[in-house]
C-alpha cells in the first residue's frame, strides 16, 4: 500500500479531507490511496502557479526548450518505474505501456524543437513607413486534466506544451491513475524547474470545475468523455477561461468489397481489442459493404479465441482488464442490451471473463447492429466490436455520418479513387486509409469533429500552440516630427 499526495509550489502537500483507493484492475485489489486536494489547497496551487508565472513567462524560449530536453532524459532514466506504474494502476499490458512511453518521449522531442514551429508574423511597410507584427505571449496558468487510459502520454503532452510556451501548469490526473503525474513532479524538480511552475492536485470533477471558475486560471486542457468535455467548454465560456475539451469517439471502419479481407480482419481485431478497447481512437464499429459481410465476420470471429487475456504483469498477456469494476459492469450492461434490441451476439466475451478475478471483459463481437441501438449509439469504451451491414458505399457513409461523434474513421479498400472521395467526405478529425488507428505524428493535427471535440484548437499539430498562447498586434511608425498633425479621420493605408 502506498499514498499519492499532492505537489504544490515544489513541495509535497498532504493536507486532505478526502481520498480514494487505487485499484490494480488485473486483480481488483487495492494497492494504494490517493489524497484529494481541498478547495483551499487547490487555491494554493493556483496562487503558486500564478506567482511563478510572473518570472517564468519572461524566460527565453531556448532555456525552456532545454529544460524540456532535460525532462525528456529524466523520463527515459525512470522509464522502467513509469511502465510498472502504468501496468499496475491502468492495467495496461507491458507492450502497450512501452508504446505509450515511446509516444511520450517523441512528444517531448517535438516540443523541445518549439523554435521550429513557433509562429511569427511580421509585415514591413504596410503603409507610409508603418510596420505591423503579431507578438505572442503565454496565457498564464494552464491546468491539464488527464484521462485514465493514457496516464503516461497526456500529462506530458499538456505540461510540456504549456511550459515551453511560458505558462505555468497544474496537473489534475485521473484519480484512478495518479502516480505517474506525481512522479513527473519529482522529475521536473530534479531538472531544476522553478517551484510553482509544475503542480499536481488530485480529486474529482469538483476540483476541475473549481479550476475552470478560478479567475487566475487562464486555460484548461481536457481529454475525457463527451459529456464532461461539453460541460467544461460551456463553463469555460461562462468564466472566460480558455478550454480545449476533447471528448469521446465511436470510430467506424468501413470495409469495401475490394478490400483484402484478411488484412481487414487483422486490423479490426487489433484496433478494437487492443488496450481492452479503452482508446478514444479504437475501432468500435465495422461497416461491411456488400456481399463480403459474412466472410469478413467469420474472419474476425476466428481470430478472437487466440487472444491471450489475463493479468498484465504476465508478459504473455495481450488483452488486459478494463479500468474498474464500475466500467466492467457498464460494459456488461451494453452487451445485455444487444439481443433485446435486435442484434446478434456472435461472440459473448463474458463467457471468458466471468472466470477471471479482476476487472475483465472478454472480447465481444455483435452482428446486425443498427443505428439507434444502445451498443451503436454509446461509446462503450471496452473490447466490444459492433458489426454493421450496408449494401452500398453511400449507405455506409450515411450510417457513419448519422453518429454524433467524429473522432476517427478508417476505410479499407484497394480503390484509390474511392479512397480520395471518402477522405474528402468523411466527417472525422483523424482518418486512415488501410490504417485502422490513424494517430498522426506531432507535427500534424489531432482532435475530433462533431461532438468529439469542443475546441477551436487541436491537441497537437500546427494549431495546438494557439491554445497555449495569445497574440497582440504591434503597429509602429517612426515619422519625422515635422510631419506631425491632428487628423480625426479613420486611419487610411493610401500612402
Amino acid at each position: 500500500m502506498y499514498i499519492v499526495d499532492n505537489y504544490i509550489n515544489g513541495k509535497s502537500c498532504s493536507i486532505s479531507t478526502e481520498s480514494s483507493s487505487i485499484i490494480n484492475p488485473s486483480y481488483g485489489r487495492e494497492i494504494g490511496e490517493v489524497h484529494y486536494a481541498t478547495a483551499e489547497t487547490t487555491n494554493l496551487a493556483v496562487e503558486s502557479a500564478y506567482q511563478a508565472s510572473k518570472s517564468w513567462s519572461k524566460t527565453g524560449l531556448t532555456l525552456r526548450a532545454e529544460l524540456i530536453l532535460k525532462f525528456r532524459q529524466g523520463v527515459i532514466d525512470r522509464s522502467s518505474e513509469i511502465i510498472d506504474i502504468c501496468i499496475n494502476e491502468a492495467g495496461k499490458t507491458k507492450p502497450d505501456a512501452e508504446a505509450e512511453l515511446d509516444r511520450a518521449v517523441q512528444a517531448l522531442t517535438h516540443v523541445a524543437g518549439v523554435q521550429h514551429f513557433y509562429p511569427t508574423h511580421f509585415s514591413q511597410n504596410v503603409a507610409g513607413g508603418i510596420d505591423i507584427a503579431d507578438l505572442r505571449f503565454p496565457i498564464g496558468v494552464v491546468a491539464g486534466v488527464g484521462p485514465f487510459n493514457f496516464p503516461i502520454l497526456i500529462p506530458i503532452l499538456h505540461s510540456a506544451m504549456a511550459l515551453v510556451t511560458g505558462n505555468t501548469y497544474i496537473a489534475k490526473p485521473s484519480e484512478k491513475v495518479p502516480s505517474i503525474s506525481r512522479l513527473y513532479a519529482d522529475i521536473y524538480e530534479d531538472i531544476g524547474l522553478p517551484d510553482g511552475c509544475f503542480n499536481v492536485i488530485n480529486g474529482g470533477k469538483e476540483i476541475v470545475e473549481q479550476l475552470v471558475r478560478h479567475e487566475k486560471v487562464n486555460g484548461l486542457a481536457f481529454i475525457g468523455s463527451t459529456v464532461a468535455a461539453k460541460n467544461l467548454k460551456i463553463l469555460g465560456v461562462e468564466h472566460n477561461t480558455k478550454v480545449q475539451a476533447l471528448g469521446g469517439g465511436k470510430n467506424h471502419m468501413i470495409v469495401l468489397p475490394d478490400a483484402d479481407l484478411d488484412m481487414s480482419a487483422d486490423a479490426a481485431v487489433s484496433a478494437s481489442f487492443g488496450a481492452a478497447g479503452q482508446r478514444c481512437m479504437a475501432v468500435s464499429v465495422v461497416v461491411a459493404v456488400g456481399d463480403i459481410a459474412d466472410e469478413l465476420l467469420d474472419k474476425i470471429k476466428e481470430r478472437m479465441p487466440s487472444l491471450v487475456m489475463g493479468v498484465t504483469d504476465d508478459d504473455e498477456t495481450q488483452l488486459g482488464p478494463v479500468i474498474s469494476q464500475e466500467n466492467k459492469d457498464k460494459i456488461y450492461s451494453f452487451i445485455d442490451s444487444a439481443e433485446p434490441d435486435g442484434a446478434t451476439l456472435v461472440v459473448d466475451g463474458r463467457i471468458r471473463s466471468n472466470s477471471l478475478e479482476g476487472c475483465f471483459v472478454g472480447p465481444t463481437l455483435i452482428d446486425n447492429v443498427k443505428p439507434g441501438m444502445a451498443v451503436y449509439e454509446n461509446e462503450i469504451f471496452g473490447p466490444v466490436l459492433s458489426f454493421v451491414r450496408a449494401e452500398t458505399y453511400d449507405e455506409a457513409m450515411e450510417i457513419t455520418h448519422s453518429h454524433n461523434l467524429g473522432n476517427g474513421a478508417a476505410l479499407f479498400t484497394r480503390d484509390g479513387g474511392v479512397a480520395k472521395k471518402w477522405s474528402d467526405e468523411i466527417q472525422a478529425g483523424s482518418v486512415g486509409i488501410n490504417v485502422p488507428i490513424p494517430l498522426p505524428t506531432y507535427a500534424h493535427s489531432f482532435g475530433g469533429w462533431k461532438d468529439s471535440g469542443f475546441s477551436e484548437t487541436k491537441a497537437f499539430g500546427p494549431t495546438s500552440i494557439e491554445f497555449y498562447t495569445k497574440t497582440k498586434s504591434l503597429t509602429t511608425r517612426w515619422p519625422d516630427p515635422a510631419d506631425s498633425k491632428v487628423d480625426l479621420g479613420f486611419p487610411r493605408n493610401d500612402n
